[in-house]
């Protein structure tokens, strides 16, 4: 597979370019906070694993209601905000015996991966990918599942993960992405 990334100065626009198409596609094109949302809503342990994701996944559509609104986001979105809104999400998800207990928002997440046509997360996954993210020296890249092998050699796209201004652009999407999902306070006039 030949491919390029590049990000467009004027639009801010990440652009990947391949040949051959993956999944019917032979160029992708999203915003710096497409990829932090995918990471946040996915449960993807890296922005190399979003980059993945976006090249991979394919809705199924025939998830969305037309009645509702309700699509294979929704529910990602729902379980984040709802974590975020916690005041107990202090709380570890890991048992004693490394087990990770089933949570809404592991469980929101592999509805949205299933919707996408991605690989969910096991429980054994999950606690891998916990136990690596807590080890600061850890040279093994983190995995939440998603193959990330089709990344290794796109022309460009290392250069932009190890930039520091990448990293703080992305860093700030993060923040406003999550900031977004953030409870408001109540305004009580009366």
């Amino acid at each position: 597979m030949s491919a390029t990334f590049e990000t467009d100065e004027n639009s801010g626009l990440c652009i990947i370019r391949c040949n051959p198409p993956i999944n019917g596609a032979d160029s992708f094109v999203f915003t710096p906070d497409v990829l932090v949302s995918w990471k946040a809503l996915l449960g993807l342990a890296s922005t190399r694993e979003a980059v993945a994701a976006i090249m991979q996944g394919r809705e199924d559509t025939s998830r969305y209601d037309s009645k509702t609104g309700r699509g294979v986001w929704t529910g990602a979105f729902e379980a984040l905000e709802a974590a975020l809104a916690d005041s107990a999400t202090s709380v570890s998800m890991l048992a004693a015996d490394g087990e990770v207990l089933d949570d809404p928002l592991t469980a929101a997440r592999n509805q949205a991966r299933e919707g996408m046509n991605l690989p969910v997360m096991s429980n054994e996954t999950d606690a891998n990918l916990i136990a690596t993210l807590s080890v600061d020296d850890s040279d093994e890249e983190p995995s939440s599942g998603i193959d990330t092998s089709m990344t290794k050699n796109i022309e460009g796209l290392d250069d932009f993960l190890n930039d520091e201004s990448s990293q703080s652009n992305l860093d700030e999407c993060e923040e406003r992405f999550y900031q977004s999902l953030m409870p408001r306070p109540q305004n009580n006039q009366q």
